[in-house]
């Protein structure tokens, strides 16, 4: 099978987000953050919400990538791009030469999903949760006022 060019891939990416990727999030109770991003996000109460990003990185045959990242509405919003922690969790990537593979590599991207992503964003759904977590990375310039913010919260 021919490889991809990069608007094929594109193409074809989107067809697979909207129809295999954005149901599952739905199912558990994520939302588009708007109608055309590839951002998903589930607001979780008390100002915390959960943004998973894709992107994607051009490094050897090229993959999408995935980042789960941790907002509160007193520290930042997404739209500035100031997060509260980003989780170090090992993500999923998806990736394929063609259509094949990459229709083959989401399959195995929503197993993952299933028994490793979704079960560690529901163990880290509060404030309190997150705070007594280690794999999540701070950004050192808030580092503190994160910090300070999550046992404010965690109470």
């Amino acid at each position: 099978m021919q490889e991809f060019s990069t608007k094929e891939r594109k193409r074809e990416f989107d067809k697979i987000f909207k129809e295999k990727m954005v149901p599952l999030f739905e199912n558990h109770g994520f939302a588009r953050h708007t109608k055309s991003s590839k951002r998903i996000f589930k607001a979780l109460g008390e100002g915390l919400s959960v943004f998973i990003f894709f992107e994607y990185k051009s490094f050897g045959y090229g993959f999408y990538d995935m980042s789960i990242v941790y907002f509160d509405e007193e520290i930042g919003d997404v739209y500035d791009d100031i997060y509260l922690v980003m989780a170090q969790a090992k993500c999923p990537v998806i990736s394929g030469k063609n259509a094949e593979e990459l229709n083959r590599s989401v399959e195995a991207w929503k197993m993952d999903m299933q028994t490793d992503i979704f079960p560690f964003i529901e163990a880290h759904t509060t404030h309190k949760a997150i705070l007594n977590a280690t794999h999540f990375y701070f950004s050192k310039g808030r580092e503190e006022q994160c910090r300070e913010l999550l046992m404010r919260k965690a109470t």
